[in-house]
């Protein structure tokens, strides 16, 4: 018996596609696990076959031969279109409607067509006849016709899905837009079969169109990656991220957004998409001005929503290799949570220094006015007693010295005052104030006064917080001169070192054993010290009876203006 088959050059246009697809389907099995995957590779299982059918069909010389593997070539294509249609709807992510009926219901419908086509001769449901006159020619039968609405249907899907897919994901553009082109040529390879209108005879004009879809295919996998785990995790962290993400394109129309974004702004991707970015954020005015200001790149904004929240919004230009403008990004990422930790922050901070200002006003009144007003009362005891038994020349005289106790008292209460004071927006500088709060001390009590600037200190603005906690330093010290070192000369140094401001007030006047003191917890150091160490800086002092005193301070410079 002879072999039923001969060479025939056409071969060609079959057999390297289908090299080629062997090729795909290793590739797919490499990424099995990725959406669509699996689905795709059922697909090309079942392509595999029905390309052999038609080279076989093709080379056959036999009236019989081809035929078999005509009805055989036709078995395969509602398994085909189904598989298809699986490929499609699990690559854009409805795999939620292929449920387990759904899949059954498709495995059924295609099974059957294929068996009505073995037992044809039986029942001629699908064909009333068919013959061979230099080409198969058939007959149409009932369940032919309703298998081509049945494939046109699924095709029909398939073109359903996949537009939804490039209108709502820009990110699978070009894949979708090569799949849709791929279902439209191969249903309009096979109505030029049904129409029996085929210009490529001998060939079968759905191997033609098919040979064009693998090339698309595989321009997806290689060069789109449609199959790759990198971008299909880089998707899948960009949707899951908490920062939201909106894209637009060069026109100012919104390209893509996140689920974030979606969320963010209350409203669904496929109503954003596509839109200009004045009709999609209209209600979002400081969003859209911050888009519109080129030079804005950073911007903390709130949204009027039921909770308002914060969010800080950066906008970035999207460029090509060459520098062409492609677009923008915008970044946005909820900062309501830190902002509530930085204003319970602030709130702490601002409890605790008025705790420690209370704390040290405590002392202060405690151990100088309590201390002037201890003395006053002794005094006063001292005149009632004299007075109540009739010693009336004496009492003048402790008059006098309660009247010099309380006028001390009024001065210790100007000087806190004058502390605690804090500087106004007229005032040019800490320094000029400092001046001339020496000049005002100079002329009042004749002591004179000297301040020497460093040059890195006269360089640089002291803020009011260096300020309050340098004033009530300073004037305790110069109090302390008045009071106790009898000193005709006073001098204020100011100098910058590593990270801190440097003070040091030194007098001419009789110094004092700073042991003897110490023993006796002076008041006036214990409240300089307390204020240098709650400012987080150190404090010295060394005198030597006859040869003056020297006080020295140091706080922390401020990083902002250091």
């Amino acid at each position: 018996m002879a072999w039923p088959y001969e060479y025939n050059p056409y071969l060609l246009t079959i057999l390297a596609p289908l090299l080629f697809l062997v090729f795909l389907g290793v590739h797919c099995l490499r990424n099995k696990t990725v959406p669509g995957a699996a689905p795709f590779i059922i697909l090309i299982a079942l392509t595999i076959p029905w390309l052999i059918a038609n080279a076989l069909q093709l080379s056959s010389t036999d009236e019989a031969a081809r035929i078999f593997w005509f009805k055989f070539d036709k078995a395969l294509v509602l398994p085909m279109a189904s598989a298809g249609l699986c490929f499609v709807m699990a690559y854009a992510g409805l795999s939620k409607w292929l449920t387990r009926r759904v899949t059954i219901l498709l495995v059924i419908v295609a099974l059957t067509f294929a068996l009505l086509i073995l037992t044809n001769e039986t029942h001629h449901f699908v064909w009333k006849r068919i013959f061979y006159d230099g080409a198969i020619r058939v007959d149409f039968g009932p369940a032919h016709w309703g298998a081509i609405a049945y494939g046109f249907a699924l095709s029909l899907a398939q073109l359903t899905v996949l537009i939804w897919l490039f209108l709502r994901s820009p990110r699978h553009r070009w894949i979708a837009a090569g799949l849709i082109l791929s279902v439209v040529l191969t249903r309009a390879a096979g109505f030029l079969n049904i129409s029996d209108n085929n210009p490529f005879k001998p060939l079968n004009p759905v191997v033609l169109a098919s040979n064009i879809t693998f090339l698309l295919y595989a321009f997806a996998f290689f060069r789109l990656h449609m199959f790759g785990v990198v971008p299909v995790a880089r998707n899948m962290v960009i949707d899951r991220m908490t920062e939201a993400m909106i894209v637009l394109d060069a026109q100012k129309h919104i390209g893509d957004l996140n689920e974030t974004a979606e969320t963010m702004l209350g409203l669904p991707r496929g109503k954003l998409i596509g839109r200009r970015v004045e009709s999609a954020l209209q209600d979002f005015p400081e969003l859209l001005a911050i888009i519109h200001n080129s030079h804005t790149k950073l911007r903390e904004i709130s949204f009027a929503n039921p909770h308002s929240r914060w969010y800080q919004v950066s906008i970035s230009p999207l460029s090509d290799r060459q520098g062409f403008l492609l677009g923008h990004l915008i970044w946005m990422q909820d900062t309501t949570e830190q902002k509530r930790i930085q204003e319970q922050i602030l709130d702490h901070q601002r409890t605790e220094a008025t705790l420690k200002e209370r704390e040290l006003l405590a002392r202060e009144l405690h151990d100088g006015i309590g201390q002037i007003l201890a003395a006053a009362q002794l005094q006063i005891c001292s005149a009632s007693q004299l007075l109540a038994r009739g010693e009336t020349n004496q009492v003048a005289l402790y008059l006098q010295r309660l009247s010099d106790i309380v006028q001390e008292a009024k001065e210790s209460v100007r000087t806190y005052l004058v502390g605690v004071k804090v500087l106004s927006p007229a005032e040019k500088s800490y320094l000029e104030v400092l001046r001339n709060y020496l000049a005002h001390y100079s002329q009042k009590y004749e002591v004179r006064t000297e301040l020497v600037v460093a040059s890195e200190v006269r360089d640089r603005h002291v803020d009011a917080g260096v300020a309050a906690q340098l004033q009530p330093i300073i004037q305790e010290a110069l109090t302390n001169v008045r009071r106790h070192g009898k000193a005709s000369l006073a001098r204020v140094f100011l100098a910058a070192g590593n990270n801190h401001l440097s003070i040091t007030i030194e007098d001419d006047g009789q110094g004092f054993d700073t042991e003897a003191i110490a023993k006796h917890h002076a008041f006036g150091l214990r409240s300089m010290r307390g204020r240098a160490e709650s400012a987080g800086g150190g404090f010295e002092v060394s005198s030597t009876p006859g040869k003056g005193t020297r006080v020295s301070v140091q706080v922390p410079w401020p990083k902002e203006t250091a």
